[in-house]
């Protein structure tokens, strides 16, 4: 893999995570779920866990909505 993404935060400051966000566009899905795999603090969440989250942005499309 050997992408990874560093984060310096100082509270009250701007967060601009995607400092890179050029080498996250160029990943692909399974480059997205490996790398979120070898970081214990980011696991995936599974559809049964998913299934539990409440919509926060009513503006949103609905999943079913997407495409």
């Amino acid at each position: 893999m050997g992408k990874t993404v560093t984060v310096d935060y100082v509270k009250g400051q701007k967060l601009d995570v995607y400092k890179d966000k050029e080498a996250l566009d160029n990943m692909t899905e399974e480059e997205l779920h490996e790398a979120a795999l070898e970081d214990p603090d980011a696991q995936p969440l599974s559809e049964e866990q998913l299934k539990h989250f409440k919509r926060v942005n009513p503006n949103l499309p609905k999943p079913e909505e997407e495409a």
